[in-house]
């Protein structure tokens, strides 16, 4: 059967291949388009969002534009979980166990979603902004390959411990991996000691920290609900070095962003 198929497929070939590639260039621009539409529209609203839907980036962004830093964020936080997950045979690099991953003031949890379906165990996105939650749930609706045992819960980190808010939505759980990506600098550093005690107490033994943040100065040109500011991966060092034994940062240059990438834990990376 399938030999005869690609018999059809090559005699075929000729007409069909230069059609359907038409359509679906067309069919890639006006999507691309869509999502300017829905970017233009979430970023002029009354009220100014403080997240970032990333299928904006995915589709619109990156494939009109070439940008491509939404990227590196998950990049770099997928690779230190090689540390973590082991490999049963080389030659097919299966992961030895799979993770439990906390995704902290998730936004639209993009990052968790395509990064680590395929090394999760249970991924929990805590966030402020029901809409962006609801986002998060609705990819996963359209999407076969993501994690479906992902968790939305709407907390403030702030004000409550993330055990306490896990618990209230029955769940008890050590997370191997937790990713802060652009939520640091939504807090000031007398906050931010609170929400790092919070985070240890839900971090496994052996567990790792993911943070993200830009760099930027407060001098009237930042981002207008930033609380607090890192001018180098030294500064971010500092902060991590009271609450974790152990930390390693990077800072990166890309698309007009100076951006830091950090990691922090209570073993040795």
């Amino acid at each position: 059967m399938f030999k005869i198929l690609a018999k059809q497929a090559a005699f075929f070939y000729p007409f069909y291949f230069p059609l359907i590639k038409y359509i679906a260039e067309k069919l890639d621009k006006l999507l691309r388009f869509l999502y300017e539409v829905l970017m233009f529209l979430d970023w002029n609203k009354k009220t100014q969002t403080e997240w970032m839907d990333h299928d904006q980036d995915y589709l619109y962004q990156t494939r009109s534009k070439g940008f491509w830093f939404p990227y590196e964020r998950g990049s770099i936080a997928r690779l230190y979980c090689s540390n973590l997950i082991g490999q049963k045979e080389k030659e097919t690099l299966k992961p030895e166990k799979k993770l439990n991953i906390l995704d902290l003031a998730s936004g639209d949890s993009f990052i968790s979603q395509n990064f680590f379906h395929d090394i999760s165990k249970t991924i929990v996105s805590i966030d402020l902004d029901d809409s962006a939650l609801k986002r998060g749930k609705s990819r996963i609706k359209n999407h076969k390959f993501m994690n479906k045992d992902h968790h939305f819960i709407n907390g403030d980190i702030e004000k409550h411990e993330i055990k306490e808010i896990i618990n209230l939505n029955n769940l008890d759980i050590k997370f191997n991996f937790i990713l802060f990506n652009a939520a640091i600098e939504h807090f000031k550093e007398k906050e931010l000691k609170f929400v790092f005690d919070s985070i240890k107490r839900v971090l496994s033994v052996d567990g790792i920290v993911s943070i993200y943040t830009i760099v930027e100065k407060n001098d009237g040109n930042a981002f207008h609900h930033h609380e607090s500011f890192y001018e180098s991966k030294e500064q971010l060092e500092d902060l991590l070095k009271i609450h974790f034994k152990y930390s390693k940062s990077y800072e990166s240059l890309v698309e007009g962003r100076h951006n830091i990438y950090s990691v922090a834990s209570n073993i040795k990376i």
